[in-house]
């Protein structure tokens, strides 16, 4: 018996040294990337068989600029290490501690502030919804894929339009952080 709970101990002792290990290599990791470049989204044209897609084929190319730049600011502003860039603008120097952010619309809806205010009850609602992928710039490994939704269904006044997309890169500096498990701190 003695010897079963010894052998039992030096098994929990090899797995809490184990895991010990791997949480300081994923904060390791954490700290190596100090820049993001955060490409325009895209949306399919072709092949839209749902109505989600089929509005998502239809978002403006000024509104996606200023989803992007909001993503910027937003990723930016957080004070995490990461220099945000949009790569039509500069690009990260040293692509080994660089990250790309990549993204597909999937659905699109611009809302209608009027009908929030007046009608309410989810009438007019604005909606962003995107499918992210992470990469590490070098090397082309994926570090995260995820979707990130982002609905307005009322606000003050019936909300606005900027602030859904406000909100949107919100989510979106969230995926990254959790992706690379970083703490969010503003930048004051």
């Amino acid at each position: 018996m003695k010897n079963y709970i010894t052998s039992l101990f030096l098994i929990l002792t090899v797995f809490s040294s184990y895991a010990k290990n791997e949480a300081e290599v994923d904060n390791a990791a954490a700290k190596k990337y100090d820049c993001i470049e955060v490409n325009m989204l895209t949306s399919k044209k072709k092949n839209t068989k749902s109505r989600a897609l089929k509005r998502a084929a239809r978002i403006p190319k000024d509104v996606v600029k200023n989803i992007q730049n909001f993503m910027v600011d937003e990723i930016d502003l957080d004070e995490n290490g990461l220099n945000a860039l949009a790569p039509e603008d500069a690009t990260c120097e040293n692509p080994d501690t660089a990250l790309v952010l990549n993204g597909v619309v999937v659905d699109y809806k611009k809302g209608n502030r009027l009908v929030r205010y007046i009608v309410s009850f989810g009438a007019g609602k604005q909606k962003i919804e995107a499918n992210l992928v992470l990469t590490e710039k070098a090397s082309g490994k994926e570090i995260a894929r995820g979707r990130v939704v982002d609905r307005k269904i009322a606000g003050f006044a019936g909300g606005s339009e900027n602030k859904g997309k406000r909100d949107f890169a919100e989510k979106v500096n969230n995926f990254v952080r959790t992706a690379i498990n970083l703490k969010k701190t503003l930048k004051r």
